[in-house]
């Protein structure tokens, strides 16, 4: 009876207080910081691409970009980009850990090498300071289709489809350096690594956004109706 009676008063009133000023302070913070707030949201469900699809629409409603993830910018979390003055509206890179078939441990490794010798210059750079054991071709091809290559090679076919020649030139260079071969001349200057990119057919625009789909699990840099806005417009046609 005690129990009961306490019931209807001590827990709502206690909750409601607790609730209310975290309301308070999160809505302080998404109309202050929009930006960071969307960021801390996206990277807390990670996981979930449903609500992260969610976050990126709201993000563009916002007048927020969500840029694509980078192999050279991006990094395991959400990294927001605050507007700079009027001119520039503020904006989102891309998780890579938030793709398919990567994990944060091969995230940590990719942030790990480019504090260590900078961005990546090229496919073969890339290939050159790869660590294989921490990125296997699966989590190559969904970099690729996702477009975090796309500041080394615009052409995402051409990168997806040289994976295995970047795994190759990453394992045997990791091999040589294991075998001593690299230090043979000490002293010497190292040339930049060669990879021999094989030709690729150009994916079409609605390849690229399949394949796209495939890596983030949501239409990211744009949507298979986009060509058909005008006509759809005409039509009526209500966006959802």
């Amino acid at each position: 009876e005690l129990v009961d009676k306490f019931a209807g008063y001590g827990f709502n009133k206690s909750h409601a207080a607790a609730y209310a000023l975290v309301s308070y302070h999160t809505a302080y913070l998404k109309a202050n910081f929009h930006e960071e707030f969307l960021a801390a949201s996206m990277t807390l469900d990670i996981g979930n691409t449903d609500k992260l699809s969610v976050f990126a629409a709201e993000a563009r409603r916002s007048g927020i970009a969500v840029k694509p993830p980078c192999i050279n910018t991006s990094a395991v979390d959400f990294l927001p980009e605050p507007a700079r003055g009027e001119a520039e509206a503020g904006a989102i890179r891309y998780s890579l850990a938030a793709l398919k078939n990567i994990g944060a441990g091969a995230v940590e490794s990719i942030m790990a090498t480019r504090a260590e010798g900078g961005q990546f210059k090229d496919l073969g750079d890339f290939a050159g300071r790869l660590n294989a054991k921490a990125l296997n071709k699966r989590a190559l091809e969904t970099l690729a289709s996702a477009g975090a290559f796309d500041a080394l090679e615009p052409d995402r076919a051409l990168a997806h489809g040289n994976v295995d020649q970047i795994m190759a030139l990453a394992q045997r260079l990791a091999s040589d350096a294991a075998s001593g071969i690299s230090d043979l001349f000490g002293g010497g200057t190292t040339a930049a690594p060669q990879l021999d990119l094989r030709p690729a057919k150009p994916w079409t625009p609605m390849e690229r956004l399949e394949k796209e789909f495939e890596a983030i699990g949501f239409f990211l840099s744009g949507h298979p109706l986009d060509e058909y806005e005008s006509a759809l417009a005409t039509l009526g046609a209500q966006t959802w």
